[in-house]
């Protein structure tokens, strides 16, 4: 694929708000000013060459361009809702469904993604050659049960971090598995997330937090608040908060949290206990779930809180389908524009902030210096289902190449 530098009047937003047709142009990776680009003032045309220099125009009009899409929390590894089922796969077949998945993770519009446990640093080298979204792991998922496998949290976190792990990923309250009602009680002291999130940082990693809410969300937004008052970063975000509160939403606003909200993994968990494939004991806690996860969200939004799309997807049939995640959020209550900013800049924030190649005042946008990573969509987003609707992305970039040929399919040279 060519290496396309301007498109010519799309529609461009990186913020609330969409701007007027301009011009988007960037080189070696980053968006920059388009008019100090070469050919900048040439003739309008779908695609055309300037020169010698593989510089390209593409004519935007009528389109729309996003940011790249983020999801926040994402199971690439798994290829299966059950461990037992994704142990009967033989490596071969999960190395190539992983690549499936990755490769129409990112042809959806997702340029980058960060996994929350099932897929390692060497699986992503066996895959090097696949086009597939810039990717951050947390390696394994550290449960109280783990911890005391391997004698200590301190042990299970320094395993993680010596395998390249840019996010330790506590699992700090029960899940889907626990009776209604129930889950809420913290796996984790407060002492031991401080402990998480000390290591994590002395690694340059981050820490995300499973929790359905209760005292494990207070604990996260503790250690926040540590890191902010000590003048350090804090790279922490809590993920599901199903039954987050008002107070604690104002709290971790101010202590700089970020929420992921995974709303519409629910709904399909709900489909595989109809459909027989997951055991009827979890229906009840999986409705409380359904019920209680889009207030949650909302309250994060009125709280100021920053919020992050993550999908919790982990089979083949959802890798590729995260725009449905953003009508979801907007069926919580946000407006489109709130739910694009969280598909965007809310997830890219966070992974900038333990990246130290990029700059987190520039994650998520389209703005000179940042990563040129941007979606070209054929309808107005802010429209209902105009993001997640069939044959919506135009064309994914990734790092300033053209990855996902389908504009080039509609527009051959």
């Amino acid at each position: 694929m060519r290496n396309v530098r301007v498109w010519e009047d799309a529609t461009v937003t990186d913020a609330p708000g969409f701007s007027a047709p301009t011009r988007v142009g960037w080189d070696g990776g980053r968006f920059r000013d388009p008019l100090a680009s070469p050919g900048a003032h040439a003739p309008d045309r779908a695609l055309a060459q300037h020169g010698g220099n593989d510089e390209a125009e593409l004519d935007g009009s009528g389109l729309w361009l996003i940011p790249g899409l983020v999801d926040a929390h994402l199971h690439a590894g798994w290829q299966a809702f059950n461990e037992h089922d994704r142990d009967r796969l033989t490596p071969t077949r999960t190395r190539e469904l992983v690549a499936q998945g990755l490769h129409r993770t990112l042809a959806s519009g997702f340029t980058s993604a960060r996994d929350a446990g099932g897929l390692t640093l060497e699986a992503m080298a066996r895959i090097a050659e696949v086009e597939r979204p810039r990717l951050q792991a947390s390696v394994a998922l550290i449960d109280r049960a783990t911890v005391e496998r391997v004698g200590g949290l301190e042990r299970a976190v320094t395993a993680v971090l010596d395998r390249g792990a840019k996010w330790v990923k506590l699992v700090a309250t029960a899940g889907v598995a626990s009776p209604a009602g129930s889950g809420l009680e913290p796996l984790f002291t407060a002492a031991e997330v401080r402990l998480a999130a000390e290591l994590a940082a002395g690694a340059g990693a981050g820490l995300m937090v499973h929790a359905w809410g209760g005292t494990a969300i207070d604990h996260a937004i503790e250690v926040a608040d540590a890191f902010v008052s000590g003048g350090e970063a804090a790279p922490i975000s809590f993920e599901h908060g199903i039954l987050l509160t008002a107070d604690q939403a104002a709290r971790a606003a101010k202590a700089g949290l970020t929420y992921v909200p995974t709303l519409r993994i629910y709904t399909l968990v709900q489909a595989m206990i109809a459909g027989g494939e997951l055991p009827a004991s979890f229906e009840p806690r999986v409705r409380e779930a359904v019920h209680a996860h889009p207030n949650a969200v909302r309250i994060a939004r009125d709280a100021g809180l920053a919020i992050a799309l993550g999908t919790d997807y982990g089979t083949p049939s959802q890798h590729g389908t995260g725009r449905l995640e953003f009508d979801a959020i907007v069926e919580s209550g946000l407006t489109p524009t709130e739910a694009l900013v969280a598909a965007t800049r809310g997830g890219a924030a966070l992974m900038a902030s333990v990246d130290p190649d990029q700059n987190p005042a520039l994650a998520g946008r389209i703005a000179p210096g940042a990563p040129a990573d941007a979606v070209l969509l054929n309808r107005d987003p802010r429209e209902p289902g105009a993001l997640s609707a069939p044959g919506a992305v135009a064309a994914v970039i990734l790092a300033g190449r053209v990855v996902a040929p389908a504009f080039f399919e509609r527009n051959p040279s």
